[in-house]
């Protein structure tokens, strides 16, 4: 697969990339973000992020992400699946409309499901087909936290239910980003056919307002430009 670059690979040093998205994701996250969790919630987190190991403390700056694609043919048995996550990117354009997503933000654990499964049901009792790879995202979240103090949350989520905002507000913004950085930062979207790749962006087409939730790629470049007048407004790399 060719490699693509985007610009910001080019104007920072490589080496520091990943704590700069992950700088991102504080600013925007539980920690930080009043619009996430309550006062009393935020203080209590970041008093366990002054002690909790670099593992936990990781998790609470950045969800860890893993989807697993799948045949949404549904055959006239319930298929014999066998899961294999795969690590993506946490952001929007990871919600592929065919992949169980399984989330962890140490307070909370994910399990969402594109719309392509969950219309796949049996004749017989109407369970849908593709619970099984629920299950088994549920149960890899849920064995890789057991001994995780206080006990994350779980929730079901499907693509389309008012719920599952839960999830896309914990995730970084990429659906604003112009087509061609949102495949140097997510290479996998090459793997999509040029109408999956349309109806992923397009299902974000009343998110569009950066205002007040930037990508990652805007809010790098607002605070670094040398043209940029964010600084007028307080905007910095940490703050």
């Amino acid at each position: 697969m060719m490699r693509h670059q985007s610009s910001f690979q080019f104007a920072f040093p490589p080496e520091l990339a990943d704590m700069l998205k992950l700088l991102h994701h504080l600013r925007r996250g539980s920690l930080l973000n009043a619009s996430l969790l309550s006062v009393d919630d935020r203080c209590s987190l970041r008093a366990l992020f002054l002690r909790l190991p670099h593992q936990e403390c990781h998790l609470m700056l950045s969800p860890v992400v893993f989807s697993t694609r799948v045949n949404t043919v549904c055959p006239a048995d319930p298929p014999n699946l066998l899961i294999e996550l795969e690590e993506v990117p946490p952001q929007t354009l990871a919600l592929w409309d065919d992949v169980v997503i399984a989330a962890d933000h140490f307070d909370a654990l994910f399990v969402w499901s594109g719309k392509s499964l969950n219309n796949c049901h049996t004749i017989i009792d109407r369970s849908n087909k593709y619970d099984t790879i629920r299950q088994d995202s549920r149960d890899f979240l849920l064995q890789a936290t057991s001994h995780r103090f206080p006990s994350p949350t779980l929730y079901n989520l499907e693509e389309g239910e008012s719920m599952s905002r839960r999830l896309t507000s914990r995730l970084a913004p990429s659906h604003v980003d112009p087509p061609e950085q949102q495949l140097a930062h997510f290479e996998r979207l090459s793997l999509l056919t040029s109408d999956e790749l349309h109806r992923l962006r397009n299902k974000f087409r009343f998110c569009n307002d950066t205002s007040g939730d930037t990508s990652f790629r805007k809010w790098f470049w607002d605070v670094v430009s040398a043209t940029s007048k964010v600084a007028k407004d307080g905007q910095s790399l940490t703050l």
